[in-house]
C-alpha cells in the first residue's frame, strides 16, 4: 500500500513536470511570435517613413512606389542581418533589453526622420539619430539606419548626391560618438569635437554642392553642430545610464517571489525550489566576498537548473527559456555553462555558481543518507573544491587562487550548507 502511494505521488509529480514543460515551451513560442511582431513593426515604421516623406514632399506615384519597394528591400536585408546577429552574438542582451525597447527607439527615430524632412538639407541632426540607434544596437546598424534616412531624403527631392554623402558622414560620426560618449570624462571637449565635426562636414559638402560658401548654409551647419553636440553631451549619458540600469532592474525582477518562472520552479518541485534558493543565497554571498557581481551570481544560482523543468537537453532548454524571458546576458551565459557540459565557466560568477551548486547537491545527498557534522562539512568542501580546481574547470573564468581560498574558507567556516 505504501509503495503504491509513493508511486501515485511520483506519477503526479511527473505529470505536473510535464505540464510545466509544455507551459514553458508555449511561453517560448509566444515570445518568439512577439519578437516577430516587433520586427514587423520596425519594418512597417521604416517603409511608412519613406512613403510618408514622399507624400508630404508631393512626389509622383512612381517615386512613392520606388520608396515603398526600397523600404521593403532595405528592411528585408537589415532585419535579416539583425536576427542573424542576435542568434550568433546575442547583442541585444548587451544593450537593448529586448526587441520591444529596440522597436520603440526605432519607431521614434523614424518619426523624427519624417519631421526632419521639413528642415533644410544641411540642418538635419542625423548624427544624433544614428548615435541613438548605435546605443541600443551597435554601430553597424546605427550606420545603416542613418544611411536609409539619407536615401529617403534624396529620393524625395530634398537633396543632392553631396547632401547624401554629407549625411552618411554624419551617420558615421554618430556611431563613433556612441562609443566615446560612454565616458563622462572631458565632456566639454567632446562637445567641441562634435560641433567641429558636424560643421566641417556641412562646410565641405555645401561648397561642393553650390560651388560657394553661403552664409545661410553655414548658419545651418553651425546650428546642426550645436544641436548635435549639445544633444549628445546632455542627453546621451542619461539615456545610456538608463539603458545600462535595465539589466540590474531585470535581475531584481527575475528573483522576486511573484515572478512567473520563480513560481514555475516552485510548482515543478519543492526540492528544486529549496535547492535553488540555497544556491542563490550562497553564490551571492561568495560573489560579494571576492568582489564579483553578487546579483548576477544570485540569479545564475537560482536558475542554474532551469533546463530540468523542460527535460533533456537541459542546457539548451534552460538557455532557450532564459532568453525567451529576456534574462540579462550575464545570467544566460551562466546557464549555457551548466556544469561545463557544453562550455567551461567563462566568468567568476559562473565559476562560483558551479562550485556552490555542486557542493550543495553533494550535501543534500549526504544529508539524506547520514547525520550532518562539521567534520563531514569540512572534508566535503575540501574534497569537492580541490577536485574541481585540479580538473581545470575554472582556468578560463578568471577565478584566481586568492578568490578560491576566500570562497573555500567561507564555505567551511560560515556557510550553512546543511
Amino acid at each position: 500500500m505504501e509503495e503504491a502511494g509513493k508511486g501515485r505521488i511520483q506519477d503526479k509529480d511527473r505529470e505536473e513536470g510535464q505540464e510545466l514543460a509544455k507551459a514553458g515551451k508555449r511561453r517560448q513560442r509566444r515570445d518568439e511570435a512577439g519578437m516577430g511582431s516587433m520586427l514587423f513593426f520596425m519594418a512597417a515604421c521604416g517603409v511608412s517613413e519613406g512613403v510618408l516623406a514622399g507624400f508630404l514632399s508631393k512626389q509622383e506615384t512612381d517615386v512613392l512606389l520606388c520608396l515603398a519597394f526600397l523600404g521593403i528591400l532595405y528592411y528585408a536585408a537589415l532585419l535579416t542581418g539583425m536576427e542573424l546577429c542576435r542568434r550568433q552574438r546575442e547583442w541585444f542582451y548587451e544593450k537593448a533589453g529586448n526587441y520591444r525597447q529596440l522597436a520603440l527607439w526605432h519607431g521614434l527615430s523614424c518619426g523624427a526622420a519624417v519631421g526632419m524632412a521639413f528642415l533644410p538639407g544641411f540642418a538635419r541632426p542625423l548624427l544624433f539619430v544614428s548615435m541613438g540607434m548605435s546605443m541600443v544596437s551597435n554601430s553597424f546598424f546605427g550606420l545603416m539606419f542613418g544611411m536609409y534616412h539619407g536615401m529617403v531624403y534624396v529620393l524625395c527631392g530634398q537633396g543632392s548626391l553631396y547632401l547624401f554623402l554629407c549625411e552618411i558622414l554624419l551617420a558615421a560620426g554618430g556611431c563613433l560618438a556612441a562609443y566615446f560618449l560612454e565616458s563622462r570624462e572631458s565632456l566639454p571637449w567632446k562637445a567641441v569635437f562634435l560641433f567641429l565635426y558636424v560643421f566641417a562636414d556641412v562646410l565641405i559638402f555645401s561648397y561642393l554642392a553650390f560651388g560657394v560658401l553661403e552664409w545661410d548654409v553655414l548658419a545651418l551647419g553651425a546650428g546642426n553642430g550645436l544641436a548635435s553636440s549639445m544633444a549628445g553631451v546632455l542627453l546621451y549619458p542619461g539615456l545610456l545610464a538608463r539603458l545600462q540600469a535595465a539589466p540590474q532592474k531585470r535581475l531584481e525582477k527575475i528573483l522576486q517571489e511573484n515572478f512567473g518562472l520563480v513560481q514555475d520552479v516552485r510548482s515543478f518541485s519543492k526540492a528544486d525550489y529549496e535547492h535553488a534558493k540555497r544556491v542563490s543565497a550562497l553564490a551571492g554571498a561568495c560573489a560579494n566576498l571576492v568582489g564579483a557581481d553578487a546579483d548576477v551570481a544570485s540569479a545564475g544560482g537560482f536558475y542554474y537548473r532551469l533546463g530540468r523543468m523542460l527535460g533533456e537537453p537541459y542546457v539548451e532548454n534552460g538557455v532557450a527559456l532564459a532568453k525567451s524571458s529576456h534574462f540579462p546576458r550575464s545570467v544566460v551565459g551562466i546557464l549555457s555553462e551548466y556544469y561545463g557540459e557544453e562550455k567551461l565557466p567563462s566568468t567568476v560568477e559562473s565559476a562560483i555558481v558551479h562550485i556552490v551548486d555542486s557542493l550543495v547537491a553533494r550535501f543534500e545527498l549526504l544529508e539524506a543518507k547520514t547525520a550532518s557534522s562539521s567534520w563531514n562539512q569540512d572534508i566535503l568542501v575540501y574534497q569537492t573544491l580541490n577536485e574541481h580546481s585540479a580538473s581545470g574547470l575554472y582556468d578560463a573564468s578568471g577565478f584566481s587562487m586568492n578568490m578560491f581560498l576566500k570562497v573555500r574558507d567561507y564555505l567551511i567556516k560560515e556557510a550553512k550548507l546543511f
